[in-house]
C-alpha cells in the first residue's frame, strides 16, 4: 500500500495517488505547455499509477493464499464432519477447529481491507500479545489491554453483534482465539482420561489438505501483515491468552498470567499424555483404547504440548520490578521450571509407551472334546 493512508470514507487506495499524479501533471503542463513537458507529465502519471498497482500486489497475494488455505482446511473439515463421532470430545474439538478456520479467514480479510493503520507504539515482537496488538493496529482498532474483561464483554454481546466492517470481525476473531485454544486443550485432556479420540486415523490426502491449508493461512497473515506479523505469532498469542482468559489479574511476586497460562497448558497436557501412555502399556488404570485411536490422540496432544513449549521458549522471560518480591519470584521460577521439566520427561515416556503398539496376549486354543455320551459308549 502507499505510504499515505486513506480516510475511512474513501473506498479506494488508488484515489489519493491518482489525484496527486493528475495535479502534478497539470502543474507540469501549466509551466511548460510543450510537447516534451506533456510527455514527461504523462510518464509521471503512468509511473504513479503503476506504483500504486504494484503496492496492491501483497493484498492480492494474501487473498490468494487465504483462498488456498480456506479450500485446504475445508477439505479437512469435510472429512472430519463425514467421520464425526457424536461425542463430547469429538464435537468440541471439531468446533474448535471450525472456529480456528473462521478466525483465520476473518483476520486475513480484515488485514486485506485495512486502510487506516495506526502507528507502531513499540513493544517486543516476541511477546505473546504481539499478534493481537499488531492486528488491532493494522485494522485501526483499539488494542485489548484487559483480555479477561474484553473476552467476557465480547461473548455477552454476541446476540447483539452488528458488524460495521471486516476490521470489527478481525478484532473479535483475535479475542476468541484464546477460548478456542482452551476448548481444544480441554477436549484432548478429556479424551486422554476417558479413552476417546477426537477423530479416527485420517487418510493421507486429508492430512496433506490440512497441512497445506494451515501453512497457506499463516502465510496469508504474514503477507497481509505489512511486515508486522511473522510465522508463529498466532500460536504464541493463543497460548499466551490462556492465562488472561481464565485469571482476572496478575499476582504480585509471580509470573504474569500470560506466562502461567502457557505453563499450565504444558503441564496439564503433559500429565495427560503420561497417564494415557503408561496406562495402556503398564498400569491399565484408564479405559483401554485401540492402537489407531491412541496414536491419533497422543499425536494431537503432543502437538498441543509442543505449541505451549514453543510459546515459553520464544517469549521474553518475565522480570520482577519490585525489589521486595524478588526472592518470592526466584522461588516461584525455580518451582515452575522443576515441574515443567519433570512433566516433559513424563510426557516423553508416556508418548513413547503409548505410540508403540500394545502386545495382545494370545488366547489358548481350545481342543475339541467328544460328547459325554459318545465317551460312555466308547
Amino acid at each position: 500500500m502507499p505510504t499515505t493512508v486513506t480516510t475511512e470514507h474513501e473506498r479506494s487506495d488508488e484515489l489519493p495517488a491518482r489525484r496527486a499524479a493528475i495535479r502534478h501533471t497539470r502543474a507540469a503542463r501549466a509551466v511548460a505547455p510543450s510537447a516534451s513537458c506533456a510527455g514527461a507529465g504523462s510518464t509521471t502519471l503512468v509511473t504513479e499509477v503503476t506504483a500504486v498497482r504494484h503496492d496492491r500486489s501483497p493484498v492480492v497475494a494474501g487473498l490468494a493464499l487465504t483462498g488456498f488455505g480456506l479450500v485446504g482446511t475445508a477439505i479437512w473439515l469435510w472429512w472430519r464432519v463425514t467421520h464425526l463421532d457424536l461425542g463430547p470430545v469429538g464435537v468440541a474439538f471439531l468446533l474448535a477447529e471450525m472456529a480456528g478456520l473462521i478466525s483465520g479467514v476473518a483476520v486475513a480479510s480484515g488485514l486485506a481491507a485495512a486502510r487506516s493503520a495506526r502507528p507502531v507504539t513499540g513493544g517486543e515482537p516476541r511477546d505473546s500479545h504481539w499478534f493481537a496488538h499488531s492486528v488491532a493496529d493494522l485494522v485501526g482498532r483499539t488494542r485489548a489491554d484487559d483480555l479477561h474483561h474484553d473476552v467476557l464483554t465480547t461473548v455477552r454481546a454476541a446476540p447483539h453483534w452488528r458488524w460495521r466492517d471486516s476490521a470489527d470481525a478481525a478484532v473479535v476473531a483475535v479475542l476468541l482465539d484464546g477460548p478456542r485454544r482452551l476448548l481444544m486443550i480441554l477436549a484432548v485432556i478429556g479424551g486422554m482420561l476417558f479413552g476417546v479420540s477426537p477423530f479416527g486415523l485420517p487418510p493421507s490426502w486429508a492430512l496433506v489438505a490440512l497441512g497445506a491449508g494451515t501453512v497457506s493461512l499463516s502465510a496469508a497473515h504474514v503477507v497481509l501483515g505489512r511486515g508486522r506479523l511473522r510465522f508463529g505469532d498466532r500460536i504464541r498469542w493463543t497460548y499466551g491468552a490462556l492465562g488472561e482468559v481464565v485469571g482476572r489479574r496478575d499476582v504480585d511476586g509471580f509470573a504474569p498470567r500470560r506466562w502461567i497460562g502457557a505453563i499450565a497448558a504444558a503441564v496439564t497436557v503433559g500429565v495427560a499424555i503420561a497417564l494415557r501412555g503408561m496406562s495402556d502399556r503398564w498400569t491399565h488404570g484408564l479405559p483401554a483404547m485401540d492402537d489407531d485411536d491412541r496414536l491419533v490422540l497422543l499425536v494431537v496432544g503432543a502437538s498441543l504440548l509442543l505449541g505451549s513449549l514453543y510459546t515459553l521458549a520464544t517469549s521474553p522471560r518475565p522480570a520482577q520490578a519490585d525489589a521486595h518480591l524478588v526472592a518470592r519470584h526466584l522461588d516461584e521460577r525455580t518451582a515452575r521450571q522443576t515441574v515443567l521439566v519433570a512433566t516433559v520427561v513424563l510426557a516423553v515416556v508416556g508418548l513413547v509407551a503409548g505410540v508403540l503398539p500394545t502386545e495382545q496376549i494370545a488366547e489358548p486354543t481350545s481342543t475339541p472334546q467328544a460328547p459325554t455320551a459318545e465317551v460312555a459308549d466308547g
